[in-house]
C-alpha cells in the first residue's frame, strides 16, 4: 500500500561572529506553516564544532516548538470535540 507523501523542507542558516555562532533552521509545512528554532554556541571551539553544538541547539529549539504546536492543536481539537 503506497501512502501519499507529503515534502516538507528545511532550510538551516549559520552565521559566525567574533564571539558566538548563530544557526537558524526554518522548517517548512507543506501546508506553508513554518515552524523556527535557534541556537547559539560560544566560539571557544573550533568553528566546525561550534557551528555543530548551534545547528543541534537549533534542533532542539525547533523541536521544542514542534510539540508545542501539536499540543496546541490537539487541545484545540479537544475543546471543539467537547463542545459539539
Amino acid at each position: 500500500m503506497d501512502l501519499p507523501t507529503r515534502k516538507w523542507s528545511l532550510d538551516a542558516a549559520i552565521e559566525h561572529g567574533p564571539n558566538r555562532t548563530r544557526a537558524q533552521i526554518v522548517l517548512r509545512a507543506p501546508d506553508g506553516q513554518e515552524f523556527s528554532g535557534v541556537g547559539l554556541a560560544l566560539r571557544t571551539a573550533p568553528e566546525q564544532v561550534a557551528s555543530y553544538l548551534a545547528l543541534g541547539r537549533a534542533l532542539s529549539d525547533l523541536t521544542e516548538e514542534l510539540v508545542e504546536a501539536a499540543t496546541a492543536e490537539l487541545d484545540a481539537e479537544a475543546g471543539r470535540t467537547q463542545h459539539t
